[in-house]
């Protein structure tokens, strides 16, 4: 046993005392992530495209532990956990190298419960450079839970618009978490109209019915009826 061995645990006592949290994936006591939980977040990297035939490109699957560490970042207040996930967006996002990012915002009820941007965050720690300004929400769509693809298009068509300095910018847009395509597709459209060229789209984490894998499990495809829907937090 070596000497760091003997000195992590009682680190982690130590750091239980004064900030005591439970490991997002498992519950494991007194540490942030176990290494079991943080292997799980490993890239597994899926290609595929939106509809209107734009790139996608997906670190990971949004199950499990993927799923619940991601929720204790977004919805329980443990910023920390957000660079967590940043080598698996840098991992998605290297068919697009030196690409600037656009950042799909969340919306006005999300930034005020939590007082940060969770995907800026991970993208931060991609070590990725970001466009400012970049996207804004124009409308609230309402809970998307529950609706089908097509009302998810819908309602979200025309909710977001894009800075006009974005003109004749390459841009990648990200987003966290996709379920149908409703929001990534809105965000490359507004992207689109304000005169940014969209190579890509890319996601941390896709929902596990839109991904169809082979059996290499670095890289998969997607199904061509990608189910991809990040609302960026809600």
């Amino acid at each position: 046993m070596s000497r760091l061995d003997l000195v992590l645990p009682a680190l982690r006592g130590a750091l239980s005392l004064v900030s005591p949290c439970d490991c997002a994936g498992c519950g494991l006591g007194d540490r942030e992530l176990c290494e079991d939980c943080a292997r799980r977040l490993c890239p597994r990297v899926a290609e595929g495209a939106l509809p209107d035939g734009t790139p996608l490109r997906t670190a990971l699957v949004y199950d499990g532990v993927v799923r619940d560490v991601l929720i204790a970042y977004k919805e329980q207040g443990r910023l920390r956990l957000g660079r967590r996930f940043g080598p698996a967006l840098a991992a998605a996002l290297d068919a697009w190298p030196g690409v600037p990012l656009l950042l799909v915002p969340s919306s006005a009820a999300g930034r005020r419960r939590r007082g940060y941007e969770p995907v800026e965050l991970i993208a931060r720690a991609a070590a990725r450079p970001f466009c400012r300004p970049g996207l804004r929400l124009r409308r609230a769509t309402g809970v998307q839970k529950g609706r089908t693809r097509a009302e998810r298009a819908l309602a979200r068509h025309g909710s977001m618009r894009a800075s006009r300095r974005l003109s004749g910018i390459t841009v990648v847009v990200v987003d966290d978490v996709s379920t149908t395509g409703a929001t990534l597709a809105e965000a490359v459209r507004a992207a689109r109209a304000a005169g940014a060229e969209v190579v890509g789209a890319c996601a941390v984490a896709a929902v596990p019915l839109a991904v169809r894998r082979s059996a290499a499990p670095a890289t998969a495809a997607l199904a061509s009826s990608l189910n991809v829907d990040g609302q960026s937090g809600e």
